[in-house]
């Protein structure tokens, strides 16, 4: 039983500004309804009244419960449904909260916040945390390094500058080579990685000023990455699909010569490497069947294909 409070009890710790905060006596309800603002308004029926804490209380005040688990667990336990966003917060309150403290020096010239101060300020450590350093243990650690490799077409290198300061990120872009173009460049010069893809490459090799060199110990800890790229950027797709298939690239002109032939785009290298699914295998097998098999045959081939 809640209580009592209200007129019997002002002052009661839940009273707040006349009122209790939790909303009690509540109102008799012939039936249970929700309420999106708070939580559920329950089922409560006029019945016999009784005396709690030197006071005549009825249904009105009864704290909502399950009546499961008073009996199960010998003990009072009371318990409501959430229906709100509210009560969520309040459960994962302290996800919703953020730090403890916060720290601010308002000026009129504007706003100073220090966030690496008020997170020192503001944390809390526990008793297992505190310990943990103590022992010398890890707080935290690395296993593999991932290394990703950019993809870029002939004459595209990604380049970043300030306002104000586009000719001089132009110039150090030109003198800088990319992990791609030394790619190309080690695989001119170094016999030894003309036969390894470019993403075996940082396993045998590391990028130092901007030339891979032979790598001497840890290869076994770097896991290497090609960025995703969309299909609708179709040119640097299909040079990704080179990368991943044909080792000791030497420049874009070999990746585009299949056969001898230098073709005019990636997309059509890639697809005579057979790197791309295509009608071409049944083509040329309905072609063949044409010069001997007789009508029904190749009705029939013409259906299962």
């Amino acid at each position: 039983m809640h209580g009592p409070c209200d007129i019997d009890n002002p002052g009661a710790p839940c009273m707040e500004a006349g009122q209790c905060k939790k909303m009690f006596p509540k109102e008799f309800r012939t039936e249970t309804t929700m309420n999106v603002s708070v939580y559920p308004l329950y089922r409560r029926c006029p019945s016999d009244t009784t005396f709690v804490r030197g006071r005549e209380m009825d249904n009105r005040f009864v704290v909502p419960y399950n009546p499961y688990q008073p009996l199960k667990y010998n003990a009072h336990i009371n318990g409501e449904v959430c229906t709100s966003l509210h009560a969520v917060k309040y459960i994962y309150k302290y996800i919703y909260k953020g730090s403890d403290c916060a720290n601010m020096v308002w000026s009129t010239a504007q706003v100073q916040y220090n966030e690496i101060a008020n997170y020192i300020d503001a944390r809390y450590v526990s008793a297992p945390e505190a310990m943990w350093p103590l022992l010398g243990s890890h707080m935290h650690d690395r296993s593999h390094a991932v290394m990703r490799l950019p993809v870029h077409l002939p004459n595209q290198k990604r380049v970043t500058f300030k306002d104000g300061h586009e000719e001089e990120a132009l110039e150090a872009a030109r003198s800088r080579q990319t992990m791609l173009a030394s790619w190309f460049q080690l695989n001119q010069s170094g016999p030894d990685a003309q036969t390894l893809l470019n993403t075996d490459i940082p396993y045998n090799y590391v990028y130092d000023r901007n030339n891979w060199k032979r790598r001497k110990r840890r290869g076994n800890k770097i896991v290497a990455r090609i960025c995703v790229l969309n299909v609708k950027d179709a040119e640097r797709f299909y040079l990704r699909t080179l990368l991943l298939h044909v080792p000791g690239a030497a420049s874009f002109k070999f990746l585009r010569m299949v056969d001898n032939v230098i073709y005019d785009t990636f997309k059509q290298a890639a697809f005579h490497r057979h790197l791309l699914n295509s009608d071409e295998e049944w083509d040329h097998c309905l072609h063949l069947s044409n010069a001997k098999a007789t009508t029904p045959d190749l009705r029939l081939y013409s259906a299962l294909l």
